[in-house]
């Protein structure tokens, strides 16, 4: 047998098989799932399970119609899910190909620091430092003064079940009468800088995680031992005329706030 009419039925074998595969899985059509959602989680699912490769062709729309008992149009949505979730690529004139599965999600731990600052009541904030700064320093750099202009800076220890779970710290401009200053001398706003939609003084924010080393100071008010690694969650908000009205982080061990990936198909 030539060679191209070796690989070609290869490739119909491949696809055959593949095709047998996913009829294994049936559409409910009693569900209430939409039988173009239930089709793309049936791919989906072969997909993280090897049943498609990466860089595997997948059947024509039409085929998988057939296949599925449901219209091309349906079909056609399915696989739009597929793309959409960056699982399938098109190509124009070749057909649909699986990608190659990555990492699917990068995220630090926040849903720990979520839960702790939404939990009220375990929680207790005691402010350490509530001071005027009028020396130099990065974080006028990044709120867009001079090094003359004094900040206001906020240190607070956030207590959860009577132990220390964070360190928050914050700067923000000397303006008194600002309700970014007074958000940041109110405790309890502290859940709707970062975790609670509709925190009207803030317009966008970004977070970066860094790692550091805990000093003396930092320690004692932790309660941890010097010199451990730490994670710094570094904030800086921006108010509704796209100004850097806040500046702070967190300090946390990684224990309690972990950097997580995923890699592979989720459905959660």
């Amino acid at each position: 047998m030539p060679k191209n009419a070796a690989r070609n039925n290869q490739a119909y074998l491949l696809n055959k098989s593949g095709a047998q595969a996913i009829a294994e899985h049936k559409i409910d059509k009693s569900s209430s799932l939409p039988a173009y959602a239930q089709m793309a989680n049936i791919l989906r699912q072969k997909i993280s399970t090897g049943a498609y490769a990466p860089g595997d062709r997948l059947p024509a729309e039409s085929a998988l119609a057939k296949t599925f008992g449901v219209s091309a149009m349906t079909a056609r949505q399915a696989v739009t899910v597929l793309e959409e979730e960056g699982l399938v690529r098109r190509v124009q004139g070749s057909g649909t190909f699986v990608r190659k599965i990555g990492v699917a999600a990068s995220y630090f731990g926040l849903d720990a620091l979520g839960q702790v600052l939404a939990d009220e009541a375990n929680l207790a904030v005691r402010i350490v430092n509530a001071s005027v700064k009028r020396t130099p320093g990065l974080e006028k750099t990044l709120l867009g003064l001079k090094d003359s202009d004094p900040v206001i800076l906020v240190e607070r220890v956030i207590m959860h079940r009577d132990e220390p779970f964070t360190l928050h710290v914050s700067f923000t401009s000397f303006d008194p009468a600002s309700p970014t200053v007074e958000a940041m001398l109110d405790t309890v706003v502290l859940t709707g800088l970062i975790f609670q939609e509709g925190y009207s003084n803030f317009k966008k924010g970004e977070l970066r995680l860094i790692p550091t080393i805990l000093g003396p100071r930092e320690a004692r008010l932790l309660r941890m031992e010097p010199g451990r690694s730490v994670f710094k969650l570094e904030h800086l908000f921006h108010d509704f005329d796209d100004r850097p009205a806040a500046f702070g982080w967190f300090i946390v061990s990684h224990e309690k706030m972990p950097l997580v990936s995923r890699v592979g198909v989720w459905h959660d």
